[in-house]
């Protein structure tokens, strides 16, 4: 694959995702944003997603390009909802809610058809593949039980708070943080951070995460509900043991999508 932090790839978009790491790490670990319950009740339910569904309505005060455009049948959301629960509340308050448990009270098959219904709930499916049946057995276990939904395409907060504690573990305290296009990258200490403050550090839009040996990497894309882990054998055996991450390790042949072939 070549050197992929020179030739900015830090994400296998296509192929096997083992085989576009192999030059710099030999294991891959596939990590889900964890869903997450409050000390609270939610009564309004359209507040437990960040991203909203917008009617033709809503959707023409938001976006003033579609006032030109003809009127059609085209599903559009918005990512403004400002009830959804603030990082420092999800912080102090937040308790993880594992897939497994979303899997088994939702009576979802398994992951697969937990992701492929979280990708529904935003439209990143085209028609052919969207499953609004598995996103309805989704939606009204979460309602039910007032538990949020994780942020696509980003590391959420619970999520940057295990990655930190992930990096303590592996004695790593040099962190690059570089964003999605590879504009910037920014140097941490995390020895003169507290766990919050290194949370804070990091943007929506950073998607690399990496210690500054480079010997293990955080990386995620705009449209998942998951991110990517790539470190050598060692190292990922720590992180298993340690229990910080929900997930699988990938095979030989597992790719970013990998709902469509997860046995």
């Amino acid at each position: 694959m070549g050197n992929i932090f020179d030739e900015e790839k830090l994400y296998p978009y296509e192929g096997a995702i083992k085989e576009h790491f192999e030059d710099h790490y030999d294991s891959v670990f596939i990590a889900f944003l964890p869903f997450f319950q409050l000390d609270r009740e939610e009564t309004d339910k359209s507040n437990l997603k960040k991203a909203k569904l917008l009617s033709h309505e809503e959707a023409l005060k938001e976006i003033d390009l579609l006032k030109k455009l003809p009127e059609a049948n085209r599903e559009i959301y918005s990512y403004d909802n400002d009830r959804y629960p603030a990082d420092e509340d999800i912080f102090r308050k937040g308790k993880p809610i594992p897939w497994k448990n979303i899997v088994k009270g939702s009576d979802l098959a398994g992951y697969a058809d937990l992701n492929t219904a979280l990708r529904t709930s935003i439209g990143a499916l085209n028609r052919n593949f969207t499953r609004p049946d598995l996103m309805e057995k989704l939606n009204n276990y979460t309602d039910s039980e007032s538990i949020y939904h994780p942020t696509e395409g980003a590391f959420g907060i619970l999520s940057k708070m295990v990655i930190y504690k992930a990096f303590k573990l592996l004695g790593r305290d040099q962190i690059m943080i570089t964003d999605e296009f590879y504009e910037q990258t920014s140097t941490v200490d995390l020895d003169r951070l507290t766990e919050y403050e290194f949370c804070d550090e990091i943007g929506g839009k950073d998607y690399y995460l990496y210690s500054a040996d480079k010997e293990i990497l955080f990386t995620i894309e705009w449209d998942s509900f998951f991110f990517l882990i790539a470190t050598d054998h060692k190292k990922m055996d720590q992180l298993i043991a340690s229990n910080l991450f929900e997930g699988f390790s990938c095979n030989d042949h597992t790719e970013h999508y990998w709902e469509y072939t997860l046995e």
